[in-house]
């Protein structure tokens, strides 16, 4: 999902004759604010001892403890992105082939996962303070233990409650986008195929938040409605460039949404906020949304302050290096707080601190990170937007998967 795109519009999944490049640079520009927003949620996260954030910075709480619907957003892109170039093939078909589609993520997503995860561990078992919990929001990271580390291995971590959040937190979310690569293709196309892509999403959304709804949040800690997200981002990509679609109603209904949501979100923060599975999926369908919205002024050529804004340089620069941002900041700034928790610092002060020394520092090493490792396991046509940031590469269906933390996942 951390990729700029491109894609070739069309008047209609099996028409090919008609086709024309077009770019979505803007996408890289919403990654780039996603990875900034989950940065500044756990920053104010880490802040201190567990819960002295909210308890003493109850009004930065309200605004950044939202932070965690980048995972929702993140989710709902990698749909997108994954999606665009299927929509244009004849019957929704994978262009090289299940293995072949595979194979490409693996590239892309695996070794840097890998690599970070080896950092992670390497830092924790350098510096002494991260080893033990000690009271603060880094507790759930350790004790490392053997069944953490192999199931971080196999990215089947998101599979039990008491290996998901050890060592990298954000990492949980990795796996489940993993699975989610499976999935795509072995039951969402095929479905795709045979009725209509709008029912395909509204099923998913249903079956997998159903449970949640009906209060059976056994499974909660795996958050089973990204799937549902995953494929509200297939349908907005075919919405955004399947012109058969009349949506001139979308901005009005998405400007009203928008407004109730924000309300909702805002009265009702506690109940919103104890409960992921529904915070997420409305956030999740308003994403969706905007992301038709700007698809289709990019696919138009329109060229609306919000797309200007999103191809800005230094925001494109910021989505490119996302997936190592997304990787490695978590036990940066955890680490960094546990280390400066000794200085006796007021709540304000360490907040402050953690928020303008330590995320400019994690961005800037996570940058490291990003041109040592990151970038060598691009595909081939993305190496124009390593060299150029602001270039959009044409768009396969490798585009890495993301996520983040989210209220029992950010708490990780």
């Amino acid at each position: 999902m951390w990729e700029t795109a491109s894609v070739t519009a069309v008047t209609s999944p099996a028409t090919t004759d008609t086709k024309r490049r077009l770019e979505l640079p803007h996408l890289d520009g919403l990654r780039g604010l996603a990875a900034l927003t989950v940065v500044l949620y756990h920053a104010f996260l880490f802040t201190g001892n567990k819960g002295d954030g909210y308890a003493d910075l109850p009004v930065i709480g309200r605004v950044l403890g939202w932070g965690y619907l980048g995972v929702p957003l993140f989710i709902v892109l990698s749909g997108y992105v994954l999606m665009l170039p299927v929509v244009r093939q004849e019957g929704y078909r994978l262009s090289r082939g299940f293995r072949g589609y595979i194979g490409r993520r693996a590239k892309r997503i695996l070794p840097p996962y890998y690599a970070a995860l080896g950092l992670s561990l390497a830092l924790i078992a350098a510096v002494p303070v991260m080893q033990q919990p000690s009271g603060t929001q880094w507790d759930s990271k350790v004790p490392v233990t053997d069944g953490a580390v192999v199931s971080h291995l196999f990215l089947l971590h998101d599979l039990r409650n008491d290996w998901i959040g050890k060592i990298n937190g954000p990492l949980w979310s990795i796996a489940v986008e993993w699975q989610i690569y499976f999935l795509m293709p072995l039951v969402l196309l095929p479905l795709w195929r045979r009725i209509h892509p709008a029912l395909v999403a509204a099923l998913a959304v249903l079956a997998t938040t159903l449970p949640s709804a009906l209060g059976n949040h056994r499974y909660d800690y795996a958050h089973p409605w990204l799937i549902g997200l995953f494929a509200l981002g297939m349908l907005a990509a075919q919405a955004s460039v399947d012109r058969r679609w009349s949506l001139r109603w979308l901005p009005a209904v998405l400007w009203v949404s928008g407004i109730v949501l924000a309300v909702v979100f805002l009265v009702w923060w506690d109940w919103w906020h104890r409960r992921a599975w529904a915070s997420e999926t409305a956030f999740g369908l308003l994403a969706a949304g905007v992301l038709v919205l700007l698809g289709r002024r990019a696919v138009a050529g329109e060229q609306t302050r919000t797309l200007r804004f999103l191809n800005w340089r230094p925001v494109a620069l910021l989505g490119l290096i996302s997936y190592s941002v997304y990787l490695l900041h978590s036990p940066l700034l955890g680490g960094l707080n546990l280390v400066t928790l000794g200085w006796g610092l007021p709540t304000w002060a360490q907040y402050t601190f953690l928020t303008v020394v330590g995320v400019p520092a994690a961005l800037a090493l996570c940058a490291g990170f990003y041109w040592l490792v990151e970038r060598r396991f691009k595909n081939s046509h993305q190496q124009i937007a390593t060299a150029h940031p602001s270039a959009p590469a044409a768009a396969d269906e490798s585009s890495p998967a993301a996520a983040e933390d989210q209220p029992s996942a950010a708490d990780r």
